[in-house]
């Protein structure tokens, strides 16, 4: 060690001279390696080391917080699985009869919502208003006539399975009508309703005028 021996300009001299490297190893007291257990500084321990014990067995193991997160996680929760109860069997069958049954009063409800409209109509003065009670009208009467369309072409199948099995019971071979058939069945008895109704001209003219206008557009 030089520095106690030396003044400080001499020390800096030193230092331009033999470079900063040097003068410092020259400068610096050793150690006693006697001394290193006392003076070094105290090493932490390993947070994998450290056993956590639990204070009961029953209560959550202690984990350190120093422990770094990995950045890829295990997903523990499943698939997550959706069901359409349309077409899912465990929803059962859908059966269209069953269905009219037990939804049957929503036919009443409409019937008494469109009396009402029709109520409002006669009232209305204002041309806007009247123009969507009477979109709203025959939007209704559209919907009727669909529902009994499909009524009746539910009363014909009906009638002709019943035909069969009446075939099956008798020894004979059961037979099933075709669509075609079923069709002109369909037609057959809403002429009968329409001549009961004498509407026979007015629905002819109309279906007139419809085939008129179809022949227009494919000219």
């Amino acid at each position: 060690m030089l520095s106690g021996d030396l003044s400080i300009g001499e020390l800096l001299q030193l230092r331009e001279t033999v470079g900063t490297k040097k003068f410092e190893a020259l400068t610096t007291p050793k150690q006693d390696p006697n001394d290193a257990e006392t003076t070094s500084i105290p090493s932490k321990p390993d947070p994998k080391s450290i056993d956590y014990k639990r204070s009961n067995k029953r209560a959550p193991r202690e984990m350190t917080s120093k422990r770094k997160v990995s950045v890829i996680r295990e997903q523990t929760t499943g698939k997550r699985t959706t069901r359409d109860p349309r077409f899912d069997d465990l929803s059962g069958t859908f059966d269209d009869n069953v269905f009219q049954d037990s939804y049957g009063f929503i036919k009443d409800i409409r019937s008494e919502e469109k009396t009402k409209l029709q109520g409002e109509l006669k009232k209305c003065k204002d041309p806007r208003k009247r123009d969507k009670f009477i979109r709203l009208i025959n939007q209704m009467n559209t919907s009727e006539q669909a529902n009994q369309i499909k009524t009746e072409r539910q009363k014909l199948k009906v009638e002709s399975r019943k035909k069969a099995m009446g075939n099956v019971k008798d020894g004979k071979n059961p037979y099933f009508a075709k669509k075609s058939e079923l069709r002109k069945s369909e037609l057959k008895n809403k002429f009968e309703q329409l001549k009961k109704e004498g509407k026979v001209e007015k629905y002819l003219a109309k279906r007139r005028k419809h085939n008129l206008q179809k022949d227009k557009k494919s000219l």
